[in-house]
């Protein structure tokens, strides 16, 4: 995707893709490319909460400073 989505946008999308791959009726053909997909949402939604809590971790021992 060439625009950045928000962290609630990629977890919308990813709880989508469970969904869909949880169903019995999810086409063979549509899986590997799904799967690849979660994947990918996985690592950019842990990157960007590791980065979140870095920063916000950072903001509370300059307040207590």
């Amino acid at each position: 995707m060439t625009e950045e989505l928000t962290y609630s946008q990629m977890l919308t999308e990813l709880e989508g893709i469970v969904d869909a791959v949880s169903r019995d009726d999810c086409p063979v053909d549509e899986l590997e490319h799904k799967v690849q997909r979660a994947a990918q949402l996985i690592k950019t939604l842990r990157e960007r909460l590791e980065k979140t809590g870095k920063s916000v971790s950072e903001m509370l021992t300059e307040i207590e400073n």
